[in-house]
Order: structure tokens, then sequence, then C-alpha cells
């Protein structure tokens, strides 16, 4: 990439990854900056987990998740960018965050009723990723209408669940407990 700026923007059209030129109102143009918002959201927990003060094991580990999960988000920009017809999420994807979600919960009180989505600074950060991916879930959702979900679209649908849970274990890195909601 020689410029950034290539000005077919200005006529309200991009390109994707096969050359094939795409309104920016396109679903699919719509899904990939949907997943560039989500990583963007990733980098910037990564960016405050670093002045937490958590122990130096913790921060390590779940800086490398992050910045696994940041690959994995470039990828599935790179599937949607062409067109689906190149796979790079697969079922390992999928349970590297399964394990990951087990491993926050394992690590965390049972909940015993809904919860508000409160306490630090990063719990509250991955509570905002959570619900901008169920956004972008229901994008798939509208993309993908009477077709076959690729593996990509399972990911995200793990995601959401992954970045509930991180909220939560950040919460007990803190000793913050869960505030539970109660109906009245």
């Amino acid at each position: 990439m020689d410029k950034i700026y290539t000005k077919t923007g200005d006529k309200g059209t991009t390109s994707n990854l096969l050359g094939k030129t795409l309104s920016k109102a396109d679903e699919d143009i719509n899904l990939n900056g949907g997943v560039d918002e989500i990583n963007s959201y990733v980098g910037y927990l990564r960016s405050k987990i670093g002045k937490v003060g958590y122990k130096e094991e913790d921060l390590k580990y779940i800086d490398g998740v992050l910045r696994e999960i940041q690959y994995h988000l470039y990828l599935i920009g790179v599937e949607i960018s062409t067109e689906f017809s190149e796979e790079h999420i697969t079922s390992d994807e999928v349970k590297f965050l399964e394990a990951n979600i087990d491993k926050f919960t394992d690590s965390t009180e049972q909940m015993k009723s809904f919860i508000y989505y409160s306490g630090s600074e990063a719990c509250t950060l991955a509570h905002v990723i959570r619900t901008t991916t169920r956004r972008i879930e229901r994008d798939f959702v509208r993309t993908f209408h009477g077709r076959q979900y690729p593996v990509c679209y399972q990911y995200i649908n793990r995601l959401s669940d992954f970045f509930f849970s991180l909220a939560r274990y950040f919460n007990g890195l803190e000793n913050i407990p869960d505030e539970p909601i109660t109906i009245r």
C-alpha cells in the first residue's frame, strides 16, 4: 500500500480484496466495518489493562488472548472482503474462545442472578465490546439470512460470551463483586 487514500470513497464506493467495487452501504462493507470496530475496542481494552496493576502473569495472559482475538478479527475481515471465498477461521479458533470462556468462568463466583454491567473500568469496557459484538452478530444474521453461516459467525457468537466472562473476571481480579439485579 503506497497511499492510504484512493479517492474512490469520494463517490461512495470502495473495493474489497477481490477488487470488486462496492457501495459503502453494501452489507458486506457494513459487516466488515463492524468487525473493525470490535477490533479497535479490543485494542483500546489492551491499552487500559496495562495501567490497572494486575499481576504480571494475569496481564501477560489476558493481553496475549486479546492480541490473538485481534488477529482472528483481522482474518474475519479478510473472509468478508473476499466474499467468504477464503476460510481462515476454523473450529480451532472457536475452541480457543471456549477454552478461555471456561477458564475465566471457572475463576469467578457462580452467578446467582442477573447482574448490572458495572464495576471496574476494564469490566465495563469488556461489556461495551460484548454489546458491540452482539450488534455485529445481528448484522451477520441479516447478511446471511437464508444461507449457511460460515464458521466465523460461530466465532463472533462465542466472542460476546467471551467478553461477558472476561468482564466478570476483571472484576474478580480487582475484588469487585457482581452487583445483582433485584426485581422490585
